[in-house]
């Protein structure tokens, strides 16, 4: 096994043992407890990634968005299940931006 292998093996572990992951996980399966939530909350979920991607006004977008959601977002379950979604987001991104300013890797095209 290569040290980057084991390198990302030990990363894996480190954030599954992690108190945000373990947040994440305890409000995921609550909220398989909802299915009409969940899919209401996966829809936002996937407009918001959408037009986070694609370039639109993010203040209007995002303010549309959650008006339209309301309803699904004041639920606690969806709230603490988005919440937790964000912190470990968080940490991914951390791990991402780490390994791209420490490494000598071009990315400006």
């Amino acid at each position: 096994m290569s040290q980057v292998q084991k390198a990302v093996e030990d990363l894996i572990t480190a954030v599954k043992e992690c108190e945000e992951y373990h947040r994440y996980q305890k409000a995921r399966e609550k909220m398989f407890q909802y299915p009409v939530l969940k899919e209401k909350a996966d829809e936002f979920r996937r407009l918001n990634y959408d037009f986070q991607c694609n370039g639109t006004n993010h203040f209007e977008e995002s303010d549309r968005l959650s008006q339209e959601f309301a309803y699904v977002l004041e639920h606690p379950v969806v709230w603490e299940y988005l919440m937790a979604e964000n912190a470990v987001c968080r940490i991914l991104r951390q791990v991402n931006w780490e390994l791209l300013q420490n490494l000598d890797f071009e990315l400006d095209f």
